[in-house]
């Protein structure tokens, strides 16, 4: 398997997904990274983002028509809200042990679980 070297544009990426709590798409690491990296392409950004997320160094989150990136990858829930869009992390490894425990999928050896909540927040604002 051929072993990809880590580019200053994907360590920017990787960078910047670390820093914050917002899971941003594409477009929005893009606009991130663009400051520090002015050459940077969206493809670039989108390929690096994909291959990250293949690799398992990162989340990818499908929300509606579009993905969504976490830095974090280790076991949490997405509460997604249905009127402001907003992800939060919620942090309870009870929820993942026991949708890991309880897969009964003949054949089958789970190696990881995302559970997404979907609901309202209380923001009244938006």
């Amino acid at each position: 398997m051929m072993k990809r070297r880590l580019t200053v544009q994907k360590l920017k990426i990787l960078e910047y997904l670390r820093s914050v709590k917002t899971h941003p798409t594409a477009e929005i690491i893009y606009g991130a990274v663009k400051k520090q990296v002015p050459t940077i392409t969206l493809a670039t950004v989108y390929r690096n983002l994909n291959l990250l997320a293949n690799k398992g160094e990162i989340l990818r989150l499908e929300m509606g028509n579009e993905f969504h990136f976490d830095a974090d990858i280790g076991r949490h829930q997405h509460c997604v809200c249905r009127k402001c869009g907003k992800i939060h992390d919620v942090f309870q490894k009870e929820i993942s042990k026991y949708a890991m425990e309880k897969i009964n999928y003949d054949g089958f050896n789970p190696t990881n679980v995302q559970v997404i909540f979907y609901g309202y927040c209380k923001n009244k604002n938006m």
